[in-house]
């Protein structure tokens, strides 16, 4: 794959988490207007309160999302780079690194990768370094094969 090809799964993986937080925001909305429709007393209060608390934290949940899509926009899949950096691609011996929002793990069709930051542990101590270094991953010492 190529480094686009990574770009447009972190992106199709953003924008599938954001669909199922927009889902989950409805369904709130709708139980909390029908609950305004057939509760009354201190139920009906704390119900609504209930929801208004939930739809908070999953909007704070879509913002953070619409950030990390905005932080991707950022990278030009078409540039390259000896050394690494922020939209980088990073391919260590069996595990491939695209330095770019920090999602973790992202399993495709094709592959498996990791999206992480540049302000992670593991990102920070790839920056600046070049094919033929070596990166420490927890326990173990990767040497880096290839930088996109």
């Amino acid at each position: 794959m190529k480094k686009s090809d990574y770009w447009n799964e972190t992106l199709k993986h953003l924008m599938g988490k954001m669909a199922e937080l927009e889902l989950a925001l409805k369904d709130t909305q709708d139980s909390a207007n029908s609950d305004t429709k057939s509760s009354a007393g201190d139920k009906h209060e704390t119900s609504r309160a209930m929801a208004h608390i939930e739809n908070e934290r999953l909007a704070n949940q879509l913002k953070a999302l619409q950030n990390q899509v905005e932080t991707l926009q950022k990278i030009n899949p078409a540039i390259t780079n000896e050394s690494i950096n922020f939209g980088s691609l990073v391919d260590c011996e069996s595990i491939v690194f695209f330095l770019s929002v920090g999602i973790g793990n992202i399993k495709t069709e094709r592959s498996s990768f990791f999206a992480i930051a540049t302000d992670s542990p593991v990102g920070k101590s790839m920056l600046g370094k070049k094919v033929g270094d070596t990166i420490k991953i927890g326990n173990n010492i990767k040497t880096i094969k290839n930088v996109e």
